[in-house]
């Protein structure tokens, strides 16, 4: 998707507040936490066999209001529409440049009222995409100067989140300016800057660059009103909560120790980042790629239906969330059974109710996706 070649070519163009106030978890003790398990109900996707449930790269998904599961896959250029019992109902899109068809694309959510919204190129559109959840509509696309917006998270109305890069010259150096948003699609602005900041560019550090591409920020929010930013941080374990007019409500902070990535640990990150460069069309830095040594202390954040947050925690190998009201009090730990050899890559989406999950690397071979409960 080119989103290097643009934030370098806008060089030739031209932090955070203070929390009004702070929740500390950090001292909870292990003895005391209650632990309830996260388990796996069913899947969807196989190896080999029937095309409609074969995945060649999934880059998102979400459950509708009607309990369907929308997958979005990069290399078929398309959404499929699954039932919750894993039967093909439709596809969304297709491959190719014309009204409605996309040539590559990720970051997948739902809105409120059931627009579904990615980014990435497509329509003759590098940018912002959106479709019908239920009818399959393309509702139009719109373009982004500069790196299109990633981390999508839907919101009440017609409403989402995301963050955006942008290269600006301050003092005659180089800055990414950083923002995070509340957007609706049609706007030309966005409805509340909930967080920005800017730091420096460092075109020799391409690692670090698609990290921050793909990643840099955990976002989430639910349809109330509530809104949540946790910076992917290797040294700080910090979730921000807002209000929908951006106002700081309070923070959430853990203390975490750092984590450092085993051998294979870091050679699967450093697959990841190959992957992420490869889709942003940028092979060629591919050689240049290096992982971080430490894991991220937090590396996902998610609301459910009771408008709880989940925090997966960055260092455990098997999956683990600490689980906090809409106020910021802790509530419990919740860990995914069993031993996952590819814990530490899978991705969730909590929407509409479900909990769905896919790993990056996974142990099968091949990506799935798996629909979980708690006990």
């Amino acid at each position: 998707m080119k989103y290097l070649i643009l934030l370098a070519a806008f060089l030739f163009i031209v932090g955070c507040g203070e929390p009004q106030s702070q929740v500390d978890n950090g001292d909870t003790d292990d003895t005391a936490v209650e632990t309830v398990t996260m388990f796996k109900t069913d899947s969807i996707g196989v190896e080999l066999g029937d095309s409609t449930q074969m995945f060649g790269a999934i880059e998102g998904i979400v459950t509708g209001s009607d309990g369907n599961i929308a997958v979005l896959d990069r290399a078929a250029c398309c959404i499929k529409i699954f039932s919750p019992r894993g039967e093909f109902l439709r596809q969304i899109s297709r491959e190719g440049n014309g009204p409605g068809e996309l040539v590559s694309a990720a970051f997948l959510t739902i809105t409120e009222n059931g627009t579904l919204i990615l980014t990435g190129d497509g329509s003759e559109t590098l940018g912002i995409h959106a479709f019908d959840y239920y009818t399959g509509e393309w509702l139009g696309s719109e373009p982004s100067f500069g790196s299109p917006p990633t981390c999508l998270e839907g919101a009440g109305g017609k409403t989402y989140m995301r963050k955006f890069l942008d290269i600006e010259v301050v003092n005659g150096e180089p800055m990414i300016l950083i923002q995070i948003t509340l957007n609706e699609i049609g706007a030309e602005e966005p409805l509340v800057v909930f967080h920005e900041e800017r730091i420096p560019f460092d075109p020799q550090d391409m690692s670090a660059i698609i990290s921050l591409v793909w990643f840099g920020y955990d976002l989430a929010c639910d349809f109330s009103g509530r809104f949540y930013i946790a910076p992917r941080s290797t040294e700080e374990a910090i979730v921000y909560a807002y209000d929908q007019n951006g106002a700081e409500l309070f923070t959430i902070e853990l203390d975490l120790e750092p984590v450092e990535r085993n051998a294979e640990e870091l050679e699967t990150e450093r697959l990841v980042l190959v992957a992420k460069a490869i889709a942003m069309d940028d092979a060629e830095v591919i050689s240049t790629l290096e992982a971080d040594p430490y894991k991220p202390m937090i590396r996902g954040i998610e609301t459910d239906t009771e408008g709880n947050l989940w925090v997966l925690l960055g260092g455990a190998a098997q999956p683990t969330f600490e689980v906090f009201n809409s106020s910021g009090e802790y509530l419990q730990r919740v860990i995914l059974e069993g031993q996952q050899a590819d814990g530490h890559s899978w991705n969730f989406n909590f929407s509409n109710g479900n909990i769905l999950a896919y790993a990056e690397d996974p142990e099968e071979g091949f990506q799935k996706i798996w629909q979980l409960d708690v006990e």
